[in-house]
C-alpha cells in the first residue's frame, strides 16, 4: 500500500521546506510562538463582520488578550520586519507516537477517509482548497465528528458534516476559498458565510439540502480566557484543550494521510478496551461561557449516543464539579452570552422537554440544571 496516500497531494515544497522559507509569497506564515516587536505571537483574530479577506486578519501578541477590542496589526509577515521565527510548525509539535497511519489503526480506514474527501457527497472543490492552503504554507486537518465516526467504523456516506481546522486565519481562508470557487466556476452555487463571533467560515453546499456534507472551517483553537474577541492559533495541543470531549480532538491530515491524536488520550477513549466510548471533557478553560458550551455539547452527545455502550461518569463528574456561581458569572457577561447559549441549546437539544433529556440532565448536578433551565428565558 502507498503509505503517502492519494487523498490530497500538496505542492512539492508545501511540507518539506523549513518554516523560515515556506509559502508562495516568499515568506512562511506567522506561527504562534514567533515573536514580533519583542512580544510572543499568540495567534490571530479577524476584524471583518462579513466576507473577510487576508487584510482583515490581525496578529495577537502577548498582552493583547486583555485589551477591550481586537488589535490592528497585520498578520502578513511582510508587514512585520521585527518578526523572529521561534514558533514550532505543527509537524514538530506532536510526538511521533501520537500520529498514526490510518490502516495501522483499522484496515481499510485510509480508503474510508479518501472515500469521504473524494466522494460524490463532498464538495468537489475541497481537495483543491486544501492544496491551495498548503501552497501558502498552511496545514489543514479534517476535524470534528468525521475522524471520530470513521474511526468508529462509520461509512463515509454516513458523515453529514465536513469540518476542517488549520493554521490559516479566517480572512485568508475565506479569501482562498473564494479564489478556488472562482477557478472552479461554482462560486455562485457555493455562497460563503462568516461568523465574526466564532471565526467559523462556512462554504454553503447545495447538496446539504439533500443530506450531503457542508464545509465549515475554524482555525486551531487558542482559548484566550476572558478575551473580548475570538481568536485562533497554530498549536495542535492547545487546540485539543479547547474542544469539548477528548474523542472530538482527533484530526486527519489529508496531505500526509495521518490520523493525529494531539493529547494522546482520544484513541483510548474512543474504545477503552471494553468497547465502551468514554466521555471525557477535553477543555481546560476556566471561561464560564466555554464551560457552559461544553456542558450543552456533552448533553447532546449523551442523548445522541444513548444506544451505545458509554462510560459517561468522567463527563458527569466534571459537570457536578462546576462552580456554584457559574450562572452568575454568565450573567455578568450580559444577555448576548445567554443568547449564544440559547442558540447552542436549540442545536444540541431540539426537544428540551423530552423525558430522556430531564433524566439525563439529572446526573449533571444542580449547576447544569440551572443553566439548562435558564436557556428557556431571559438571563435575568
Amino acid at each position: 500500500m502507498d503509505r503517502a496516500g492519494r487523498g490530497v497531494k500538496p505542492p512539492a515544497t508545501a511540507s518539506d521546506v523549513p518554516h523560515q522559507a515556506q509559502a508562495t509569497s516568499g515568506a512562511a506564515p506567522i506561527l504562534s510562538g514567533d515573536t514580533v516587536e519583542g512580544r510572543r505571537v499568540l495567534g490571530f483574530t479577524c476584524t471583518a463582520s462579513s466576507a473577510p479577506t487576508a487584510d482583515d486578519d490581525q496578529l495577537i501578541l502577548a498582552g493583547d488578550e486583555f485589551a477591550d477590542r481586537p488589535p490592528r496589526r497585520s498578520a502578513d509577515p511582510a508587514d512585520q520586519p521585527s518578526l523572529v521565527r521561534t514558533g514550532r510548525p505543527p509537524d514538530e509539535q506532536i510526538r511521533h507516537a501520537r500520529t498514526h497511519h490510518p490502516d495501522d489503526l483499522h484496515p481499510g480506514l485510509a480508503d474510508r477517509f479518501r472515500g469521504l474527501l473524494h466522494g460524490p457527497r463532498t464538495p468537489p472543490f475541497t481537495s483543491d482548497l486544501i492544496e491551495h492552503l498548503a501552497g501558502s504554507g498552511h496545514h489543514t486537518w479534517l476535524s470534528g465528528g468525521a475522524p471520530r465516526d470513521l474511526l468508529s467504523g462509520a461509512d463515509p456516506d454516513d458523515i453529514k458534516d465536513l469540518d476542517l481546522t488549520g493554521t490559516t486565519p479566517a480572512g485568508a481562508f475565506t479569501e482562498t476559498a473564494r479564489q478556488v470557487l472562482d477557478l472552479d466556476g461554482t462560486c455562485a452555487e457555493h455562497p460563503q458565510r462568516f461568523s465574526p463571533d466564532t471565526l467559523v467560515c462556512t462554504v454553503l453546499d447545495p447538496l446539504a439540502r439533500t443530506g450531503g456534507p457542508s464545509l465549515d472551517y475554524r482555525g486551531l483553537g487558542l482559548g484566550l480566557d476572558g478575551a473580548s474577541f475570538p481568536a485562533t492559533g497554530t498549536d495542535l495541543l492547545q487546540d485539543s484543550r479547547q474542544r469539548d470531549l477528548t474523542v472530538n480532538t482527533l484530526l486527519y491530515d489529508p496531505a500526509r494521510n495521518l490520523v493525529v491524536d494531539p493529547s494522546g488520550d482520544a484513541l483510548g477513549d474512543l474504545a477503552d478496551g471494553g468497547g465502551r466510548l468514554r466521555l471525557v471533557p477535553a477543555s481546560t478553560s476556566a471561561d464560564p461561557l466555554v464551560r457552559a458550551e461544553v456542558l450543552l455539547r456533552g448533553l447532546k452527545f449523551l442523548l445522541r449516543w444513548h444506544d451505545r455502550e458509554l462510560d459517561d461518569e468522567p463527563l458527569r463528574a466534571w459537570a457536578r464539579a462546576l462552580p456554584p456561581d457559574l450562572p452568575a458569572q454568565l450573567d455578568r457577561r450580559g444577555e448576548r452570552t445567554w443568547d449564544r447559549l440559547r442558540s447552542l441549546r436549540a442545536q444540541c437539544v431540539p426537544d428540551p422537554r423530552a423525558p430522556d433529556v430531564r433524566e439525563t440532565l439529572r446526573g449533571f448536578g444542580t449547576v447544569a440544571s440551572e443553566i439548562f433551565t435558564r436557556c428557556d428565558g431571559a438571563g435575568s
